[in-house]
């Protein structure tokens, strides 16, 4: 088997591990999902149950209409010794197709039945095994955070489903009905600012989530606003900077593009406006990239953080659906003159990563450009849902901390891979690693320059090669200041920008779409 290709199975896929095709040993890396995964597969079950169940139908009336035909028939021919045969012909006819319908509908059903199962089983499973070692995985992970360690993906996830129990039993302990009352608030919670039409048990970041950003929020701790431009964009045609490859892989190219976002003022993204010259693309394009959360004092004179990618930012992107941020995005690109159906590719990294994703199942971006493709690198996005028509792709580190807040795997999916990349550049830990070694962007750079170098990982992943293709020529980039201005009443959960999905976006629709992941170590800003 080559090199990272796999077909994930049960409890969200068994990963297929492979070298990087360099020499020296380097650190491994496995993709889930994709079109060779077994979730992919299912997917096409299901799509060709929907094509039998219309087979079926028409199929049925195909048996109807030969059926009047030879009453036609027996009327019009019924003195001739042709006519005669006719009738039982199309009586034959009649009942074969009638057999091929309900055959039809027997193989459509059965086919239905097998994805959905297997689906369940899988979902039960990984409930099981959550209920089960999800106490013991967050014993283990408060020994190795406490200690400084870096904590292992699967471990982290399976703690953080574990925590607002452990929390509730904790609370119980330290006054009689404290416990119970801290589930039934992070139920409630959880339950207001869950996506419209997700049914089921609640998460563990879905229970907790919620009702931390509102207490933040509440306290004045969290400031979530509505986000701006700042200072006025000039379009596209004139802006200076220019870009053009210089040889790097696709996704060492997306990096770059980031490390611009993050290098730029507080608060800023990076827009680049391709005009594609690679094989099958036509028309413009635009690249969007989000950097992680900027640390730092970002208040104004009245104590206001106007940073868009502060602590509070997450919050946004776990509570609101980075609606606010959506808005802005949308405003920079009209601002730089893109138009009506422009392809639109979409990357971040941690918190950026987080928005990147909102913003690309966000209907209103939806409506006016083509979105084509997203690329994350150490974001929790496990619980966003990723509109079918985008090609996505998420790069992770086995051992990255954040990424793992979102409490499970990406969903697996044709369009939807998940590379994830073990092992460490050495020469960045020179006093050894901590818990969040993982979650280094220029650790990711250096896996990134390893993964370009093989062509199995572009082939598991298509989102890769697709990016590439969208952005293989020149254009102009820029970097793009955002703000984040005091809404009418920051301190109150249920109010302007409320935490609550019972808010809505700009244009009066409500929010909805994704998980409600928790709050992300970033990168400091940087001076430009």
């Amino acid at each position: 088997m080559p090199a990272g290709v796999g077909r994930p199975g049960l409890l969200e896929g068994l990963e297929a591990r492979g070298r990087y095709a360099s020499p020296g040993e380097p650190p491994s890396f496995s993709v889930r999902g994709g079109p060779g995964s077994i979730h992919a597969n299912l997917d096409e079950l299901e799509r060709g149950s929907l094509l039998l169940t219309g087979a079926t139908d028409e199929a049925a009336a195909l048996s109807l209409r030969a059926a009047g035909w030879g009453s036609l028939i027996s009327v019009a021919a019924a003195h001739t010794v042709t006519g005669r045969v006719l009738p039982g012909r199309t009586a034959e006819l009649s009942a074969g197709l009638m057999a091929v319908s309900a055959e039809a509908s027997v193989l459509a059903v059965a086919v239905r039945t097998a994805a959905r199962t297997y689906r369940e089983a899988e979902t039960a499973a990984r409930r099981r095994m959550e209920e089960l070692l999800g106490p013991v995985a967050f014993v283990g992970a408060l020994g190795l955070g406490l200690s400084g360690q870096p904590l292992p993906l699967p471990l982290t996830e399976l703690a953080l489903q574990a925590t607002p129990e452990v929390l509730a039993g904790v609370l119980g302990l330290m006054a009689p009905g404290l416990g119970r009352g801290f589930l039934i608030a992070s139920e409630v919670a959880g339950r207001a600012a869950r996506d419209e039409g997700a049914t089921g048990a609640l998460s563990g970041p879905e229970q907790l989530y919620p009702l931390v950003t509102a207490l933040g929020r509440a306290t004045g701790l969290v400031q979530i606003g509505p986000v701006r431009l700042k200072g006025a964009l000039p379009p596209a045609d004139q802006w200076d900077q220019t870009w053009a490859p210089e040889g790097e892989g696709s996704i060492s190219n997306v990096m770059s593009h980031l490390d611009l976002a993050r290098g730029a003022a507080p608060g800023s993204i990076q827009i680049t406006r391709f005009t594609p010259d690679g094989p099958g693309t036509s028309g413009t394009v635009w690249l969007v990239s989000l950097p992680g959360t900027q640390t730092g004092d970002y208040r104004d004179a009245s104590g206001w953080s106007t940073n868009p990618w502060d602590v509070g930012g997450n919050a946004e992107a776990m509570a609101l659906d980075s609606q606010h941020v959506s808005a802005a995005v949308g405003a920079a690109l009209r601002a730089a003159g893109a138009g009506q159906d422009d392809a639109l590719v979409l990357t971040g990294y941690s918190q950026g990563g987080l928005h990147a994703a909102r913003i690309a199942a966000d209907e209103r971006i939806a409506e006016t450009y083509d979105v084509q493709g997203l690329f994350t690198i150490g974001s929790p996005t496990g619980e966003i849902r990723v509109p079918a028509t985008v090609e996505a792709g998420h790069l992770e580190h086995d051992e990255d901390f954040p990424a793992a807040l979102d409490g499970r795997a990406n969903p697996q999916a044709a369009n939807r891979a998940t590379i994830t990349v073990s092992g460490y550049d050495e020469s960045l830990y020179p006093e050894g690693k901590d818990l969040m070694s993982g979650h280094s962007f220029d650790n990711y750079g250096f896996h990134a320059a390893l993964l370009d170098q093989d062509p199995d990982v572009a082939r598991q992943a298509p989102a890769i090669e697709h990016i590439a293709a969208l952005t293989a020529g020149g254009g102009v980039t820029r970097s793009v200041q955002f703000e984040r201005i005091r809404p009418g009443n920051p301190r109150h959960p249920f109010g302007a920008g409320s935490s609550s999905s019972f808010a809505t976006h700009p244009d009066g629709r409500r929010a909805g779409t994704g998980v409600r992941p928790g709050v992300l170590h970033g990168v400091g800003a940087r001076a430009p």
